[in-house]
């Protein structure tokens, strides 16, 4: 069931947060890298979880993904707990990197309409309506010039955006982000986040895991940032931004963690397109 709203656009009251994780905790090997987490995130909010490596940030996401499992607590997911949400539709993901394309020469729109797959009914051809959200995904990212281009062939700026527009091309109402700023130059940061502004203001629901805030700082409604596993500030964006960085530290790159146990994992609860794509580390 998707979300009700009121008059003025925002959610009505009876409409269940889109994650709520409570007294989650994750381990590997004993060690908690979630430390008995409660955190609730309205519909249509934009929220960035911060935090520096190992801070235990991308594994809050990819434990409200069900990409790794709780050692104990419960995640729940538009009101449903995660082990019985099955409407996956209502959910765009965007990794942190692209990992189709690569030795097969897919193209860009090939890409974009593959974020369908969950939505469709299984060996079912596009209908005109797909192929239009395709279209109007590919605007909304300002890449409909490069739609019949090989993937392999654009920047990194603008593959981040493909995975934007993937995730669109589904029409969920809620999106979860991994570090879409990293490694992205200056332009097309500033394209991403007219994307992701575009997206709050339609009321969708946006969760972005982020070393800073950058670009983003105007666009976020909400930090909330994590420190060993806990909750250290929930508040404002602007009051988190020294708290997850140092000063002049630009974060254009991606941390591997050697003892990640499977840095490459499939959801365990999430639609069949999300096994392609890679899912990094557990900072």
């Amino acid at each position: 069931m998707s979300a009700q709203f009121t008059e003025d656009g925002a959610p009505s009251p009876e409409t269940p947060p889109a994650f709520q994780a409570i007294d989650a905790r994750v381990a590997y090997d004993g060690v908690p890298v979630l430390d008995d987490l409660s955190l609730e995130i309205p519909a249509g909010q934009t929220m960035a979880v911060l935090g520096p490596n190992g801070s235990g940030k991308s594994t809050l996401m990819r434990a409200m993904l069900g990409i790794v499992p709780l050692s104990s607590g419960e995640i729940l997911v538009h009101g449903t707990p995660l082990r019985r949400f099955r409407d996956w539709k209502r959910i765009g993901y965007v990794p942190q990197r692209l990992t189709a394309g690569g030795a097969v020469p897919a193209t860009v729109r090939e890409i974009v309409a593959s974020g369908q797959v969950a939505r469709r009914r299984r060996l079912s051809w596009p209908t005109r309506e797909d192929r239009a959200a395709v279209d109007e995904s590919l605007a909304a990212v300002d890449l409909s010039d490069r739609a019949g281009d090989a993937v392999r062939e654009l920047s990194g700026g603008q593959q981040q955006r493909v995975l934007i527009a993937r995730a669109l091309a589904g029409r969920p109402d809620t999106f979860v982000m991994d570090e879409p700023m990293a490694g992205v130059d200056a332009e097309n940061q500033r394209a991403l986040a007219e994307s992701i502004a575009r997206l709050r203001d339609q009321g969708s629901t946006v969760v972005l895991v982020l070393h800073e805030l950058g670009p983003l700082e105007e666009v976020i409604e909400r930090s909330v940032v994590l420190d060993h596993g806990r909750i250290v500030h929930d508040g404002a964006a602007p009051e988190a931004t020294g708290e997850c960085a140092r000063p002049g530290h630009e974060h254009q790159h991606p941390h591997p963690d050697p003892n990640d146990p499977d840095p490459h994992a499939a959801p365990t609860a999430a639609p069949s397109e999300m096994i392609r794509l890679e899912v990094p580390r557990r900072d």
